[in-house]
């Protein structure tokens, strides 16, 4: 009895209860674990400038680059092909939702494998096409030979959080990722104090850190859902190919993330030419601006999940209000971190480099970087919380489409205003390439909001039953019947 409280206690059904309490209670875990991800990942970068230095910290973050665009794939994938559980869970088809969850098991386990078969074959090619400085690339290859050889490690991992957090349940990745967190700090400090392992250590104690969140998420999911337990029981068939249908929403998916990160690395080859100064303080930068963005996209995270739920349960009004009492939220928390950041910059910046490495050209870098980017976070916020929405409403062509149009825009933008304004027009890329998925995705919502919502309102007029036709007996007199039914008792 003890274990089916605790797994009740667990879950989210997001198609019940007062909108924005369940949309928080639902959101406050995952924001918690996607800043203890954040915190842990800046760390990371933080610890290789400070102990071992701006070359070895450049070339953490140019082959970091190269691995996120494959997390971003794994990223995507996983939560693609979970969009069709978080459905039949929402639409309260157990059956159907069981067998998709055995489906989602194989389908990620598979590509999880081809993944660490492929990453390990291209590293080195892609450090090359990125123009990682000689003086990195030694570096940048270690670091990322290592993480692709865990990429099934990490497949696992997103794929258990991902169906954790599609069937409602978003406390338990908050165990387990500061459990990881904590592992991996100390893992980082073992290996690069200790052991003096360099890049290498930072390599391996990341790949370490995600087995034990994967395996933790499993045990979660295990424990919680046990009803889900394709260990114990035996799925049955259902009439639809599962298969194909996490996968057609998957690879969209799949592709709109790896989009986003192949326009990173773009951006990051022209910023390997221009060297390890303007390489460092880009990569400041970034670790810095990202806290808001963790929150912008922990929010379409959100997102996804609420209306996939409420999608199955076809009730329009509630995933209306739920879309617009989330992109409240993100705003109001994402302006409140970019105030922060932009009064406190030199202090953070600071943490990121050495004093040996210090430089004022470096830190103006930084500030410009952080100026700009801060300035179109409300751009940015509505992103993915309109992709996330779209493509738990089936539609997954269309986010696909948004990272098409932002891909050109940001390649275009780091290598024209690169060339031309040097380390800010480079920071101007990112800001850029949000402006052109915004108003793709504006347009790109309300087709979909409209058509489905017209399909929803046609499906429930032919399962309604016609109203029966009054009896006479249910009438004392005939004067009482109506007009076309009078006459038949007369």
């Amino acid at each position: 009895m003890e274990k089916t409280v605790r797994a009740n206690h667990s879950r989210h059904d997001l198609t019940e209860g007062p909108i924005l309490k369940t949309a928080l209670l639902y959101a406050i875990p995952i924001l918690i674990s996607a800043l203890i991800q954040y915190l842990y990942n800046v760390f990371d970068t933080m610890m290789v400038g400070q102990f071992l230095g701006k070359t070895e910290m450049a070339a953490v973050n140019a082959a970091g680059t190269t691995s996120g665009a494959v997390g971003s794939l794994i990223g995507g994938f996983t939560a693609g092909s979970a969009v069709i559980i978080g459905i039949s869970f929402g639409a309260k088809e157990k059956q159907k939702t069981f067998a998709a969850v055995c489906v989602f098991q194989k389908l990620n386990l598979i590509v999880g494998v081809l993944l660490t078969t492929l990453g390990l074959a291209l590293a080195v090619p892609l450090l090359k096409i990125t123009n990682v400085p000689d003086d990195c690339f030694g570096y940048s290859e270690t670091y990322l030979l290592i993480v692709m050889g865990g990429a099934v490690v990490n497949t696992v991992n997103m794929a258990e959080t991902n169906l954790l957090r599609t069937l409602g349940d978003s406390r338990s990745p908050v165990i387990m990722l500061i459990a990881s967190a904590v592992i991996n700090v100390l893992l980082n400090l073992l290996f690069m104090l200790v052991f003096r392992w360099g890049v290498a250590g930072v390599a391996v104690a990341t790949v370490l850190s995600q087995l034990v969140s994967g395996a933790l998420a499993l045990f979660f999911f295990l424990r919680n859902f046990p009803e889900y337990n394709f260990f114990r029981h035996k799925s049955e068939a259902v009439n639809e190919n599962l298969w194909l249908s996490e996968i057609r929403m998957a690879i969209p998916m799949a592709l709109q993330m790896s989009l986003i990160m192949i326009g990173a690395l773009i951006v990051q080859a022209k910023l390997n030419s221009m060297g390890k100064e303007i390489m460092a303080a880009f990569a400041c930068g970034v670790s810095i601006t990202n806290l808001a963005g963790t929150v912008i996209n922990t929010f379409g995270t959100v997102i996804t999940g609420f209306v996939a739920q409420n999608y199955g349960a076809k009730n329009f009004t509630r995933m209306k209000k739920g879309i617009l009492y989330i992109m409240a939220a993100s705003f109001a928390i994402t302006v409140s971190i970019g105030v922060a950041i932009l009064l406190f910059s030199r202090t953070v910046a600071g943490w990121f480099i050495n004093a040996e490495d210090w430089t004022e050209e470096i830190y103006a870098n930084v500030r410009t970087f952080i100026l700009i980017n801060v300035s179109f976070y409300p751009v940015w916020v509505p992103v993915p919380i309109l992709r996330g929405a779209i493509q738990s409403m089936k539609y997954s062509l269309l986010p696909f489409l948004s990272c098409m149009v932002e891909l050109p825009m940001r390649c275009i933008t780091a290598w024209v205003l690169g060339s031309y304004f040097g380390f800010t027009g480079l920071a101007f890329s990112t800001p850029c390439a949000l402006v052109a998925a915004l108003l793709f995705l504006l347009a790109a919502f309300f087709v979909t909001w409209n058509v489905r919502k017209k399909q929803a309102l046609q499906t429930q007029a032919l399962q309604t039953p016609p109203a029966p036709l009054p009896n006479s007996s249910d009438f004392p007199n005939s004067s009482d019947l109506p007009a076309p039914l009078r006459g038949k008792t007369e």
